[in-house]
């Protein structure tokens, strides 16, 4: 029988881990979002706003990372502490988690494709728009084949 000070430590144990398991997945849920966003951007030309969604990014995955530092050594104490233990929410988050961070693995797949499309597009345009450079010894036919250099 345990007691109740270990109890009560591994319930505020559990609940932290599942407390800092769904912030994850609401930082997932948004880099989602921003994805979505990026891509509306892109395919607009929204240069402006990319911008933006791309700082965002950066912030979410920053955070995420942060969030995954503290997740790595809960879930280690956790597992220490209830070997035996498998707690349904917390196993129905892992899930969740796992599978927002594929779907946020094809999102970003697919938007950098999209974005190098985009670029690819927007270069060969400029290439269309730039002048040609004038021949500076004359154009065609006209031009000298031989020069006498006796004078």
């Amino acid at each position: 029988m345990l007691a109740n000070s270990e109890l009560e430590r591994r319930v505020a144990l559990l609940k932290k881990l599942k407390e800092t398991l769904h912030q994850q997945r609401e930082k997932f849920s948004t880099y989602l979002k921003v994805l979505d966003q990026e891509k509306a951007s892109v395919q607009e030309g929204r240069l402006e706003a990319l911008q933006e969604q791309v700082k965002i990014e950066e912030t979410l995955v920053a955070e995420i990372g942060t969030f995954q530092k503290v997740l790595d050594p809960l879930e280690a104490v956790w597992k220490q502490t209830n070997p035996e233990a498998e707690d349904a929410e917390v196993v129905e988050l892992k899930q969740n988690l796992a599978a927002l961070k594929v779907q946020v693995q094809e999102k970003n797949a697919k938007n950098r494709s999209l974005l190098s499309a985009k670029m690819e597009e927007v270069r060969s345009e400029l290439l269309k728009l730039r002048p040609r450079p004038k021949n500076p010894y004359g154009s065609g036919s006209s031009t000298a084949r031989m020069i006498d250099i006796s004078t």
